[in-house]
């Protein structure tokens, strides 16, 4: 919709015998006005009797000729009188007259003449004392005139005569003409800055004013075209009293639209324009989508209008992707979600479920589960599914920064803090996840120290920087992960119970590897794509004792071996094209196995492991009474002799460790390693 600009009419009257005067006068109206408005020219000795003027402003040059027109014009209240100045260069050269000297001023009429030496006095010519001329009068003893381009009527005998040309339009006669035709063009507004630097404004402090108001007003009209959502305000009467140019060229307006009401927009636009509650909608606008916000405008309390705030969808999607692309840069971003984690396990998919659901709150996140699990994959899948996912992610390894650099990147410091601290300060870690995620990673491997500012953290949302008194508060979400026993921790006093309780809000337990044998191929066929191994098969062999493995090292030990299969460039992949230790260490379970089942029965020595590793779990050690205790309810429990027996196998065998006294047994590393890869082999044939 394009509308056409109301061209404005205004008329200029002045004397046919001084048309340079109106010549004059024309210019400086073109010079401010532009082709915003139509000037025409009259005389008043030509004006017929009847003659009717048809303008929106009618200028005249004295109160007089304002009363003799009155009978030409419809409205009398259209008539103004111009007040007229003079450039300042000619106010320099008056000003160098000497102190206290007798000035001639000479017009063309004694109205004229008597408004001129008005404008003297008003522009600070007190120095000098003026005299207006009349026909005929002594000026024998004076020796200076001034004249408004009358310089034929200056008498003979005045020896210097400074000429200041026709007088300009003063600055205040053309906000009255603005005013009056309502015209809003920022434009004019810096055409009448320029052209009030150049002469003497009847009042120079309102002239002050008028610079200042003009000033802002071009910075007002820079800043909101610079933006690129459209802005509309109307006031209380629904007309529109501000726009910038997004506005119209998003809706196809024309320039002008200041002062029209919302029927210039199409339907769809004026329903929403025409709602009085604060509300964001979103409207399809031929063929675009968008976004529509509305706010009121108050003044001193009370509402002056609204404001539309105008945003297409592509320029939204646009926000978003710098947004991205800056939070990349500073490496503040995510690369996985939910939906590039592999598994088809029923464990994996309850740990899948759950962290979804997770992540559609705010809570704090307790992650935990053997390294390699994929926990950090979790955590980055938790944030991507959150109200935060356009914000921040910054992941922190608190095992792998030295503890007297931790305080710092975690918190930030002041200018001068230490030496070698940055001149201006830097912002820590935290501060600068705001609105977003921060990601501590081997929580449990934390120093006590900065145990309790976490702590503060997450009780308060407050960090304070290094060197510093002033606290800062963040808006932030923590996922916390480890794959330390924390309660073990807790109990041995290297692990605050407080801060624990505080990251265990919500918690998740990530299953390894070795529990989930149903995702060992889908992981291993994903890694061997990423390299174009795809096509690689595995003997029955191989696939078995990749089955019965017990995967210490999770996800990530599995990657390895997918990288030394690929090296290995077999196909079909046989045992021998396996990694040498995963071979080695299968044959020395085996062994321990056979052991075992000679000398006191697999089955009863897994029986006895089993309990083993759950005390190892809870960081406890068993005793014989305990052990008994917790097999007692098997079919067949066995007799305290039989838990011995076994007890001594395990011990020669490395798998486990008796303390004297009443201290209890606990499972060696290699002894965890056994019942994993027990657990796995029992899942792929009998034992």
């Amino acid at each position: 919709m394009q509308n056409r600009s109301v061209v404005k009419r205004v008329a200029l009257i002045t004397d046919r015998r001084n048309s340079q005067l109106g010549d004059v006068l024309r210019g400086d109206l073109r010079d401010v006005l532009g082709g915003r408005v139509e000037i025409v020219s009259y005389f008043f000795e030509t004006l017929k009797p009847n003659e009717s003027i048809e303008a929106d402003v009618v200028l005249v040059t004295t109160q007089s000729k304002a009363l003799e027109i009155q009978n030409h014009v419809t409205e009398a209240r259209r008539i103004l009188v111009t007040q007229r100045t003079i450039r300042e260069s000619d106010a320099y050269r008056i000003s160098a007259i000497p102190s206290g000297a007798e000035v001639l001023v000479v017009n063309n009429l004694p109205e004229t003449t008597m408004e001129m030496v008005a404008l003297l006095q008003q522009i600070e010519c007190d120095h000098l004392h003026f005299v207006p001329y009349e026909e005929g009068m002594d000026c024998s003893n004076i020796h200076i005139a001034i004249t408004p381009g009358e310089g034929k009527l200056v008498p003979p005998s005045i020896t210097t005569i400074i000429d200041i040309g026709h007088r300009c339009i003063d600055i205040s006669t053309f906000i009255e003409i603005i005013n009056r035709l309502r015209i809003v063009d920022h434009s004019i507004d810096q055409r009448l800055l320029r052209y009030s630097q150049h002469n003497v404004n009847l009042d120079t402090g309102v002239n002050r004013q008028y610079k200042e108001l003009f000033k802002r007003n071009i910075e007002l009209d820079a800043v909101i075209n610079l933006a690129h959502e459209g802005i509309l305000v109307l006031d209380n009467k629904g007309k529109i009293a501000l726009h910038n140019r997004a506005l119209t060229e998003m809706l196809n307006l024309g320039d002008n639209i200041v002062g029209r009401g919302i029927e210039i927009f199409e339907p769809e636009i004026r329903e929403i324009l025409t709602q009085d509650q604060s509300h964001e909608w979103l409207v399809e606008f031929k063929e675009r989508s968008i976004v529509v916000n509305r706010q009121d405008v108050e003044y001193s309390g009370e509402r002056s209008g609204s404001y539309f705030n105008f945003q297409e969808t592509t320029y939204i999607r646009q926000l978003e992707q710098n947004l991205s692309r800056k939070l990349r840069e500073r490496g503040l971003t995510t690369r996985y979600s939910f939906s590039d984690m592999l598994y088809q396990s029923s464990e994996m998919a309850d740990c899948v479920e759950l962290a979804l659901r997770i992540a559609g709150s705010d809570f704090t996140v307790l992650i935990m589960g053997e390294s390699g699990t994929g926990k950090e994959l979790l955590a980055q899948s938790i944030h991507n599914a959150s109200a935060r996912s356009k914000q921040p992610f910054v992941a922190v390894n608190c095992a792998a920064v030295p503890e007297n650099l931790l305080e710092s990147e975690l918190f930030g410091y002041e200018a001068g803090s230490f030496t070698g601290a940055l001149r201006a300060g830097k912002p820590g870690l935290i501060e600068q996840a705001n609105n977003g995620t921060v990601f501590l990673d081997e929580i449990g491997d934390m120093p006590a120290m900065l145990q309790s500012k976490l702590l503060r953290v997450l009780q308060e949302r407050q960090i304070m920087r290094v060197g510093s008194s002033k606290l800062t508060s963040v808006n932030i979400r923590v996922i916390a992960a480890t794959n330390r026993n924390l309660q073990k921790r807790i109990l041995a006093g290297e692990f605050r119970e407080d801060l624990y309780y505080r990251l265990n809000a919500l918690s998740l337990v990530v299953p390894p590897l070795r529990e989930r044998t149903d995702d060992i191929f889908l992981l291993l066929d994903h890694f061997l794509a990423e390299q174009n191994q795809s096509h690689l098969k595995f003997t029955p062999e191989a696939r078995a004792l990749l089955q019965r493995y017990s995967w210490p090292g999770n996800v990530r030990e599995l990657a390895n071996v997918a990288n030394h299969i690929t090296l290995m460039a077999a196909d079909p992949v046989t045992i021998q094209a396996l990694p040498s230790y995963l071979v080695g260490r299968a044959e020395t379970f085996e062994k321990e196995a056979a052991v075992l089942r000679s000398r006191c029965g697999l089955a009863r020595a897994r029986e006895v492991l089993n309990v083993l590793y759950d005390y190892c779990r809870q960081g406890r050690k068993a005793g014989r009474n305990s052990l008994k205790d917790a097999l007692s309810d098997l079919e067949q429990p066995p007799t305290e002799a039989e838990v011995r027996g076994v007890l001594h196998v395990l011990g020669e065998l490395g798998l486990a460790r008796s303390s004297r006294g009443r201290q209890g047994t606990e499972l060696t590393p290699q002894g965890t390693q056994f019942i994993k890869w027990l657990r796995n082999r029992s899942n792929t044939q009998p034992i």
